[in-house]
């Protein structure tokens, strides 16, 4: 009960942003809206600072699968040991956010920015990456094998300590992107535009750069 409220009043929080409000007016209007179920709150006892920790973009240790964060701006969210099975990200704002220890099995991240957004030891698995923004995105130990990024755009992406095994890059523009420590076994670069940087650095590691432009 407690975590259907709070996800009642995440979602109320959303509604207000995607109407027009900043940040701080949705955040006032939804704490507003309190007073409507404040007996209900009572006796649940949830207290206000767990409240204010949902609102101020704290997302981490819940359960929120098949959540729906479509069109929401979340810069310095915080989605760590959280539970988001099949949750669609599409068109959101997630600057600066951060994804540590999270399930993000089938997630979706379709136009999304992703823009110094870092994913730590989280699982990936069946990821959809499209059309996204990945300036300086950071994923550290993560396992990415046989995802597609066809078509995408890196620039000072870090891939580190990471599984890229089978992974596909066709099409790919990749502008001072690094590879550190990571499994690159069988990825897929054909068509793919990158600097020297990257691609010498990806010529020291023995990948097959044939069909690869430089820029």
């Amino acid at each position: 009960m407690e975590e259907e409220l709070l996800q009642n009043l995440l979602e109320k929080y959303d509604d207000h942003r995607r109407n027009g409000a900043s940040e701080q007016e949705a955040f006032k209007l939804t704490v507003d809206s309190i007073g409507e179920v404040s007996e209900l709150m009572e006796s649940l006892n949830l207290q206000y600072n767990v409240l204010e920790q949902a609102i101020s973009m704290d997302y981490s240790r819940h359960r929120l699968l098949d959540s729906d964060f479509r069109s929401v701006s979340v810069h310095d969210g915080k989605f760590n040991s959280c539970d988001l099975s099949r949750s669609d990200f599409s068109h959101s704002d997630l600057t600066n956010s951060t994804f540590k220890n999270s399930n993000l099995d089938h997630c979706i991240f379709e136009n999304a920015n992703l823009t110094g957004t870092l994913f730590k030891s989280a699982n990936l698995k069946g990821v959809t990456f499209k059309n996204s923004i990945y300036n300086k995105t950071h994923f550290k130990s993560c396992n990415l094998s046989g995802l597609i990024f066809d078509g995408e755009t890196f620039k000072q992406t870090i891939f580190e300590g990471s599984s890229l095994r089978k992974a596909s890059f066709r099409d790919a523009t990749l502008i001072n992107v690094q590879f550190r420590m990571s499994d690159l076994k069988k990825i897929d670069f054909t068509g793919a535009s990158m600097d020297k940087l990257t691609f010498n650095f990806l010529h020291g590691a023995k990948v097959d750069l044939s069909g690869v432009t430089l820029i």
